[in-house]
């Protein structure tokens, strides 16, 4: 929070000030100070968010001047850490499959435990949907929308 005067001018609380020729100290640099001056307060709307905005400064209406990044390389990035993300959670069964090729029994019944199979199948179906609504978001609200909406990924079963 900041507060105003006349001039636009900002002042903190706590922090030392000279106003119509008259020194404040740290101490002096109060809320009701400032009001007692007749300042506006200014409260500091939350912050966008750095992963979708360039953000630039607060303005004296208390809101950020922010411009929204590129649509593309926010896409091409989120798919990224969503693949890397994929891949970490698969790695827990992936001997399964590499067992089962090494030995020439991919395919096999009982080669690769069926909740293995199951949690493989769930997790690539998951990522497939993710990564097909970040391709659908049509500007970045609609993308920050989709990221910001949590993916409920199954628990491996058992130690792999």
């Amino acid at each position: 929070m900041f507060y105003l005067d006349s001039y636009n001018k900002r002042y903190y609380v706590g922090r030392a000030f000279t106003y119509n020729n008259i020194q404040y100290t740290r101490a002096g640099a109060t809320a009701e100070t400032f009001l007692g001056l007749g300042f506006t307060p200014v409260t500091i709307q939350p912050r966008p968010d750095d992963r979708f905005y360039i953000v630039s400064s607060v303005q004296n209406d208390g809101s950020y001047s922010y411009e929204p990044r590129d649509l593309a390389e926010l896409k091409t990035s989120f798919i990224a850490q969503l693949k890397q993300h994929a891949h970490q959670l698969l790695s827990s069964t992936d001997w399964y499959i590499i067992r089962a090729l090494e030995s020439g029994l991919l395919g096999t019944p009982s080669t690769v435990p069926a909740s293995a199979s199951t949690y493989r199948s769930t997790v690539r179906s998951l990522v497939a949907a993710r990564e097909a609504a970040i391709n659908a978001a049509a500007d970045v609200e609609a993308l920050k929308a989709v990221i910001d909406t949590p993916i409920e990924f199954p628990e491996a079963e058992g130690t792999y």
